[in-house]
């Protein structure tokens, strides 16, 4: 016969393990204002990362509820109808509350629930500690203004760096806490050609080796990336690609390199403000070293003909220009692994990559030592 507290001893431990888990999926209680007040009634939605949607809810008296069901943790966009405003909530199956406003267009909302979304909202503060810290929308707006000169953008771009590094350090040491973390995850994918592919190998070695991160998508893409990236580092050969030029004519990148001493990649687009600002410096390099074996290929990220051929007008670029108009799409931007513009790698004669994703410092040193 079972003793009557055993019996109640088990029955306590299913109550506490089931407690622990949760089967029944997420739950998003949400709180919208518009003007200080409540929105009447209208539709919320959430989209997955490519955008579709994902769930929606009916808004009334500004609340919502969105209910269901996950395989695993993700990224999810939050978008109220009739706004183009969207904010960021890391999803889980779990309890979650959001309080936000369109008077800031969802800027900086109140979410609470699920552990990745905890290491988001610490994230989210120290970004906007380092900001008030270092004064950076008025930095912003002073370094996009026309009329700063190129030292006071030089001495403001290193401050920039310093708010880049200070915050790189901090994801660091969540990343160092929650080494197995689907936000641990997201971060190294979102961010594959910003760390050193060592690093990236190390952090990755928790999800490669654990069954439970076997389909994930964020992984796959991961993999394949870091594949790739062994690919072009220093010392390996340039992958080859052909596109078009303005004219339309089809130009492979390895005809341009083998007639050249070095040739440098320079991903951009006519949307990029940082881009067309470094077109001064790049003018000056390449008058002064294009005469000596010195070459630029721009491969744009446009997808306008008349935007990306107006910017090489009013911006005088004499050098090469390629685009296929795919946008983000562009070939070469798998092949080189391109998250961001501008960006520059220097390849030489016989189409070896001797410089991978460096700055314009950068360039204008190794120029000068390859061009004594």
């Amino acid at each position: 016969m079972v003793p009557k507290y055993f019996k109640y001893f088990i029955w306590l431990t299913i109550i506490v393990f089931a407690g622990c888990t949760n089967n029944e999926g997420y739950v998003v209680k949400g709180y919208i204002t518009n003007n200080n007040l409540a929105i009447e009634k209208g539709t919320a939605y959430l989209f997955n990362k490519d955008m579709s949607v994902s769930d929606t809810a009916t808004i009334t008296n500004g609340k919502f509820i969105f209910k269901g069901k996950l395989e695993e943790p993700d990224i999810f966009y939050l978008m109220i109808e009739g706004s183009g405003a969207h904010t960021r909530v890391f999803l889980e199956n779990e309890q979650f509350e959001i309080t936000a406003t369109l008077d800031n267009n969802l800027n900086n909302p109140q979410i609470s629930g699920g552990t990745n979304q905890k290491l988001i909202n610490a994230q989210n503060e120290k970004q906007n500690q380092l900001a008030r810290q270092y004064n950076f929308h008025k930095l912003n707006k002073e370094y996009n203004n026309p009329t700063t000169n190129r030292k006071r953008q030089k001495e403001i771009e290193k401050i920039f760096e310093t708010i880049k590094e200070e915050m790189l350090q901090f994801q660091y040491s969540l990343m160092d806490k929650h080494p197995s973390s689907y936000y641990t995850l997201k971060f190294l994918a979102d961010n594959i050609d910003k760390l050193p592919l060592q690093q990236i190998e190390e952090r990755m070695e928790p999800f490669v080796s654990s069954p439970r991160f076997s389909r994930n998508k964020d992984l796959e893409i991961l993999v394949s990336s870091v594949n790739q990236l062994k690919t072009i580092q220093p010392g390996k050969p340039a992958p080859d690609f052909s596109m078009p030029d303005k004219e339309g004519n089809l130009v492979k990148f390895s005809d341009i390199y083998k007639e050249n001493k070095i040739t440098m990649l320079d991903f951009w687009a006519s949307w990029c403000a940082p881009c067309r600002k470094m077109h001064p410096q790049l003018k000056e390099m390449y008058q002064k070293y294009h005469p000596k074996g010195f070459q630029i290929v721009a491969v744009s990220f446009d997808n306008s003909r008349e935007k990306w051929e107006e910017a090489i007008k009013e911006d005088s670029l004499p050098w090469i220009h390629l685009s296929d108009l795919q946008y983000w799409n562009s070939a070469p931007r798998d092949l080189y692994q391109i998250t961001y513009v501008p960006q520059y790698i220097l390849v030489d004669s016989t189409g070896t990559i001797v410089r991978l994703k460096i700055g314009e410092e950068q360039v204008q040193e190794f120029l000068n030592n390859t061009f004594k």
